[in-house]
Parts: structure tokens; C-alpha cells; sequence
């Protein structure tokens, strides 16, 4: 077997707008009067004509010069869903601690299951100082055990938390209610109103949005990347996609720059399936670094095979030369995992500086993905660490 699979976000198409959207998400639940309502020492801005130079602000502030997104990168977390979960729960957290200390002892009771529910919880935390970037920062840093990699962070939070509230805090743990609301917040900033609604068959809660789906930047001139794409193919390639985007997040810009017809979509492994074997097999979500999304990228999307994906039992041979082009560590613990060869692209969240972990992990690295074939066709005998 030969092949190459490609991340997207941080490989073929920039991260940028998904860090830009994940901070206006997280304003918009803390502060927007459809939400939480809560008063903010930034500039306020309406959703639905939001400037550029308001979402640069809006960033900056909440992820702290993208300090905070540097540090959950490094600690596997790759879905900005998670990333967003991670930062409303912890700012919720540290609030509760204050609501105790001025109220004399009195834990801070809040349940999420709706938007209304986020209503009713600004009312009782309005006053409460909002934690700022640093704070939570320096807060992970602390708090959070080492070692802890991926959706662990995000549980360890979650159940660690418990003892500053005065109610159950099953809202914190990834896919509850909490996250659900949020996660479709950000789909409405995302997809914009119309897509959102041919894709989710519902009017967004919070709408008016353009959507910044449209708007995406790749990594490398389209028909450049398009060029090396089939090129591999004519050089006896496979090409496969991992990528922990929902399917039509893929399909719609990889449609647009005319990626999408070079590719067997039986080799398109998104976040979709991922979920869809969290449904057949009544378990958690198989998100990156899990191999899941790696192997179905390896072996095709049959759920025949899911069992033995999650299982980790399916994994490519050593003579096979199978290659995952990943920009963060949560990329290359998933190809670890999953059997394959790792070429790591200098163009993610953290630029060049990444060189330094994928020396560490002993992996090659280009300084982006038109670059790879300097690896591939030098045939490094480069062995899968383990």
C-alpha cells in the first residue's frame, strides 16, 4: 500500500478563521443578551456586522495573543469545540470560586440545557469579575495534572470542578447540553445562516450571521495543491483526508478550490464517522489523536471495519508506505497510533516554531504541504516510533 493523508486545518487550509470564529463563540455566549449577558471591559459589537478589526480584538482577548490555543494544542486538544468548552468552563469555575468567597460560603448552583438556561445563569453570576486570558492560563497550568493529553484535559476540568459548585456539574463534560448550545453557536458563526439551516433543518438560535465557511484561505495556491495532488496520484499514490472537520465543513471549500473530485470519498474520513461509530457502538467520540479518523483514512470508511478501528487492531504493514501530513502534536500521537509514517507542515497555529516538536518527536518536517515530496521522494527510510 501506498498513500498520503492529509489533515486540512493548519495543512491544506488555514486554522485562522476557525481560532477567529471559537473566540467570537465564546463572546458571544458570555456576553450577548441571548446568552449569558454578561458585562464586558472590551468593546461590544453586533454579531450580525461584526468588522475584522473587532474579531482581531475579540481574539486577542480571549485567547490571550493565542497563548491559550498554544497550550491546548500542545496537550492534543485539536477540536476547537473542545477548545471553546474548556475556556466557558473554566471561566465559569473560577467565577463560582468568587460567588462563594462574597457570599459567605454558598456554592454557585447552574444547569444547562437550553440557551435560556445560560439567561438565568448570567443573572446570578452579574457582578462577578470576568477571569481574564492570563488567569486562565496560568490556572491550566497549575491545576491541570501533566500528562493528562486530549479530551482527559478537558474531563480532569470537568470532574475536578465539582467540589466549587453547589449542584452536579455534568454539564462540563464534553457533548452535554452546555456543549451542545455552544457548539452550535459557533456553527452559526461558522456555516452563516443559510448553510446552517440547509445543513442542521433548523433556524440557528442566535442569527443574522454571513458565515465564515466561505471565506477560507488555503495554505498554498489552490491549483498548486491541487497539482500535487495528482501528482501522487501518477506516482502510485493513494490520497486520503483526516481531518477533525464535520464532513460538509470538508466538502464545501474542498468542492470550491476543485480539490474534491481528485480524491475517492471513500478516503474523505471526517469528524462524521467518528461520530457515527460513537452512535453504533454506544462509546465516546473516537476524535483525534485517537486513530479512528486516521485508520478510516488508511482502509476506507466501512463500518464493517469501525469495530477493529476503534479496537486498534487494523493497522497498515511495515512494508506499506502510508504518510499522515499533520501541523500539531494531536496529529502525530493519531498517526502513531494508527501504524503510519508522519510528515509534519510548518504552517499551523504555532508557524515554524513547531520544528522543535517534531524534532523532538523525531519526525520530518516542510515548511508546507507542496513541500512534502522533498520527504516522500527522497524515500527516507524513516521507521514509525512507537
Amino acid at each position: 500500500m501506498k498513500k498520503v493523508i492529509f489533515d486540512v486545518d493548519g495543512v491544506l487550509l488555514s486554522e485562522e478563521r476557525y481560532f477567529d470564529v471559537s473566540a467570537l463563540t465564546v463572546w458571544e455566549i458570555l456576553h450577548s443578551k441571548a446568552y449569558m449577558g454578561l458585562p464586558t471591559e472590551g468593546e461590544d459589537f453586533d454579531p450580525t456586522s461584526v468588522t475584522e478589526g473587532q474579531i482581531a480584538s475579540c481574539r486577542s482577548r480571549v485567547w490571550g495573543n493565542d497563548s491559550l490555543l498554544s497550550w491546548l494544542k500542545a496537550r492534543g486538544i485539536n477540536s476547537n469545540w473542545d477548545m471553546v468548552h474548556a475556556y466557558l468552563i473554566t471561566v465559569l469555575w473560577l467565577m463560582a470560586r468568587v460567588y462563594e468567597k462574597r457570599s459567605g460560603g454558598e456554592k454557585l448552583s447552574l444547569s444547562f440545557h437550553g440557551p435560556k438556561d445560560f439567561q438565568a445563569a448570567g443573572l446570578l453570576m452579574m457582578g462577578l469579575p470576568m477571569p481574564k486570558a492570563e488567569e486562565i492560563l496560568s490556572f491550566w497550568e497549575n491545576t491541570v495534572l501533566k500528562g493528562l493529553e486530549g479530551e482527559d484535559v478537558v474531563t480532569f476540568l470537568a470532574k475536578d470542578m465539582a467540589k466549587d459548585f453547589g449542584s452536579p456539574t455534568d454539564w462540563a463534560l464534553l457533548r452535554s447540553d452546555f456543549w451542545k448550545v455552544h457548539t452550535e453557536a459557533f456553527q452559526a458563526w461558522y456555516l452563516g445562516d443559510d448553510t446552517f439551516i440547509s445543513l442542521l433543518h433548523h433556524l440557528p438560535y442566535s442569527g443574522g450571521k454571513e458565515g465564515f465557511l466561505h471565506r477560507e484561505v488555503p495554505l498554498a495556491p489552490a491549483e498548486a495543491i491541487r497539482s500535487l495532488f495528482i501528482r501522487l496520484k501518477e506516482k502510485g499514490y493513494g490520497i486520503a483526508v483526516a481531518t477533525g472537520r464535520a464532513r460538509e465543513e470538508m466538502e464545501i471549500p474542498f468542492k470550491m478550490f476543485h480539490w474534491y473530485e481528485e480524491f475517492d470519498p471513500l478516503y474523505l474520513a471526517t469528524a462524521s464517522d467518528a461520530e457515527e461509530a460513537a452512535e453504533m457502538y454506544s462509546c465516546p467520540v473516537p476524535d483525534k489523536p485517537q486513530p479512528f479518523i486516521f485508520s478510516c483514512a488508511v482502509f476506507g470508511r466501512k463500518r464493517e471495519n469501525y469495530k477493529a478501528y476503534l479496537e486498534e487492531q487494523m493497522k497498515p504493514s511495515p512494508e506499506d508506505e502510508v504518510y499522515v501530513c499533520g501541523d500539531s502534536y494531536s496529529d502525530v500521537l493519531g498517526s502513531r497510533r494508527a501504524g503510519t509514517k508522519f510528515i509534519g507542515i510548518l504552517t499551523g497555529l504555532e508557524g515554524k516554531k513547531a520544528a522543535s516538536l517534531f524534532e523532538r518527536e523525531q519526525v520530518p518536517c516542510v515548511d508546507r504541504i507542496t513541500d512534502i515530496e522533498k520527504v516522500i521522494d527522497g524515500n527516507r527510510n524513516f521507521s514509525v516510533k512507537s
